[in-house]
């Protein structure tokens, strides 16, 4: 090689960086020798390189990692113009990550994907370095080289490790938009169904989190596929909360003609959004509840209630409001059919339905059709079916939360027990007690289910305190201390023996949640007063708030505690003119029904007279921002979901009234 003359200060510093070692790796490549010395002799200059490089490969497998690395630094030294010299960059990393000099085996990989970033070699070392530089707590580094790395030739399984790393190391710098690209190529490198859905998972996290004119810059940059679909999904719904149906649409029409089932669910419901949101709002209200069959009782106190808070028998109001009804029977698919039909009659929102079955089934008709459904089911997961999708009913979850915070700060109880009818409504209400015990830091100590239509709850009763599985001997004991309770005066020195203490029953809990209807609760009552559960405060929810209870359990109601999101002889304002009016036009008093629907007719009539001109997306939302409403049932809003936020009483029972706590009379 001929003489060059010595580079500037800048040229040196251009030289030094990626560009400049990129360039320099293939002049001095291309001026390479033929030959060098080699034990004396001159070699071929790749011959040479490859039998150093087998040699450190063999030092290397055997464990002799000093040899190794003299001879790939050697190699650097000597032969920095081979074809190989990416191997043994390789190769060196590796010798010296054994010996734990991470960061040079860091600085030797990043050599090889700066100088020679097409090499097959060049990924595997940028994902290795970009670990070690994710430990030294920089991962900005990582992340560089990693973009560096010719990772588009790599094989699936590395190209999907490689995207991992960048996703992470993006994280940790705070670039979303960067980790969002990284889980994207990961996510179409990756065959196995599990890691494709925990990307989906973080995926969702991580979009939310990227403001909208990054999240559209992010599209162009993404591949197509799942990922892509999302994000103009998403793009298209941020765009119909402000009401700007021109930049949904062309989100959508960004989509692709097929797309995933879920995704292609919510492709129709935002189109439909989309072209009927700038619709404005009309007049006419869809009613849908059972108005026959099983349930028509229901329906029928919520139709009586929904009339009166629409105001259709007042001489001023709902002279605006038209009202168009359809029987859900309480079943499912008429349900659906029902919903469908009001949209189709150009409904502006729906009343109903009422059972949590029937709303679920509803709920993604309206949600396409883009009209606000307030249903007075129970069931908690019902505003996550749609943003247009609002829940009046109280939640077993807003009940047992109330019970479970005045036992625990109120009463200072820490063990509970459940006794539960074995159906829907029973095993829901079980399940969130318990989940709210342990929120607080109780502990459940008993759970004991049966049947819902037995009469007799001796055997769940027993099992619960201890008395279904008794030895023999156990059972002669209880019955002889049954037999010396008779006299206890006369007994007394006979029930004070040792072996006479330690026997059921076991009531070791302070309070029993029943999650059953006031009648029946009334006919448990007295059997387990009866097995000497006596100290524990029965607990139960607004299904107790009935006369019934009273009337049947009697003296052993007493003390017993429940919810309740409406109670009739409350002395607020808004119940009292509510109850007096129910009463003078149908001749019976409201109920936790009647209330829900009465609240949720009431808010929809407030926001549809006032809202002139408003479109139904407009109306969502405005139904949504619901705050400081002053509800019958306790209703004061709605909360970022659509789901309902209550005001829950405590009620309890003392001289043969329910009232609420600190109310006796």
């Amino acid at each position: 090689m001929s003489a060059q003359p010595a580079p500037t200060r800048a040229g040196r510093a251009w030289l030094s960086g990626p560009l400049g070692l990129a360039l320099l790796a293939a002049l001095l490549m291309s001026c390479a020798p033929g030959q060098v010395l080699r034990e004396g002799r001159l070699v071929d200059y790749e011959e040479a390189a490859r039998l150093d490089l087998e040699a450190a490969r063999i030092a290397h497998d055997a464990g002799n990692l000093d040899t190794a690395q003299r001879i790939l630094e050697r190699f650097r030294a000597e032969l920095a113009y081979s074809r190989q010299i990416d191997e043994a960059l390789l190769l060196l990393g590796e010798v010296y990550e054994r010996q734990q000099r991470r960061e040079l085996a860091a600085q030797t990989w990043r050599e090889l994907v700066v100088a020679h970033p097409r090499s097959p070699s060049s990924p595997r070392a940028a994902l290795r370095a970009s670990w070690i530089y994710r430990d030294l707590g920089q991962p900005e580094l990582g992340l560089e080289l990693l973009s560096r790395s010719s990772w588009e030739t790599a094989p699936a399984d590395l190209r999907a490790r490689i995207h991992r790393l960048r996703a992470d190391l993006a994280r940790e710098t705070g670039d979303w938009a960067e980790a969002v690209l990284g889980l994207a190529h990961a996510r179409r490198d990756v065959d196995d169904a599990e890691m494709q859905l925990e990307i989906d998972v973080e995926l969702e996290e991580l979009i939310e989190r990227i403001e909208e004119a990054e999240l559209a810059g992010l599209a162009r940059r993404l591949p197509s596929g799942a990922v892509s679909d999302r994000v103009h999904l998403v793009l298209a719904r941020r765009a119909l909360v402000r009401s700007d149906y021109a930049a949904a649409q062309r989100a959508l029409d960004r989509l692709p003609p097929r797309l995933r089932p879920r995704d292609e669910l919510e492709r129709q419901r935002l189109d439909a959004r989309a072209r009927r949101g700038s619709e404005r709002v009309g007049e006419l209200i869809g009613v849908a509840l059972p108005l026959s069959g099983p349930y028509a009782d229901f329906g029928q106190r919520a139709l009586r209630a929904i009339v009166l808070g629409l105001g259709l028998y007042d001489e001023t109001g709902g002279g605006r409001l038209r009202v168009l009804v359809r029987d859900t029977a309480g079943e499912v698919d008429r349900g659906k059919r029902a919903v469908e039909d009001l949209i189709t009659e150009g409904a502006s929102a729906i009343l109903g339905p009422l059972r949590s079955a029937v709303a679920a089934a509803a709920a993604p008709v309206a949600e396409v059709g883009g009209v606000p459904i307030l249903t007075m089911a129970r069931r908690q997961d019902l505003p996550y079916l749609g943003d247009f999708v609002f829940r009046v009913g109280l939640s077993p979850e807003d009940e047992v939360r109330a019970l479970v915070a005045h036992f625990s700060a109120e009463r200072g109880f820490g063990r509970f027990a459940v006794l539960y009818p074995d159906d829907d409504y029973g095993r829901e209400f079980k399940n969130a007690f318990w989940d709210a015990i342990e929120t607080f830091g109780g502990e459940m100590v008993g759970v004991e289910r049966y049947a819902p239509d037995v009469v007799d709850w001796q055997e769940p009763i027993r099992k619960l305190i201890g008395l279904h599985y008794l030895t023999p001997e156990q059972r002669e004991r209880l019955d002889e201390r049954e037999t010396l309770l008779r006299y206890p005066v006369r007994n007394q020195e006979r029930l004070a023996e040792e072996d006479m203490q330690g026997l059921p029953p076991f009531v070791d809990f302070e309070a029993l949640f029943i999650p059953d209807a006031g009648a029946r609760v009334g006919l448990i009552l007295p059997q387990l007063r009866f097995f000497d559960v006596q100290e524990a405060i029965f607990a139960g929810t607004s299904e107790w708030n009935s006369p019934e209870l009273v009337e049947i359990a009697g003296r052993q109601a007493s003390g017993a505690l429940f919810t309740s999101a409406f109670d009739v002889t409350s002395d607020r304002p808004a119940v009292r003119a509510f109850v007096e009016r129910h009463r003078t036009t149908y001749g019976a008093e409201p109920d936790l029904i009647s209330a829900l629907a009465r609240d949720a007719a009431v808010l929809l009539r407030r926001h549809v007279e006032s809202g002139t001109g408003m479109s139904r997306e407009q109306l969502r939302r405005a139904i949504l921002d619901t705050r400081d409403f002053d509800g019958v049932s306790g209703l004061t809003g709605f909360d970022a979901s659509g789901d309902s936020q209550h005001l829950v009483q405590l009620l309890t029972v003392s001289r043969g009234r329910i009232h609420p706590i600190g109310g006796g009379r």
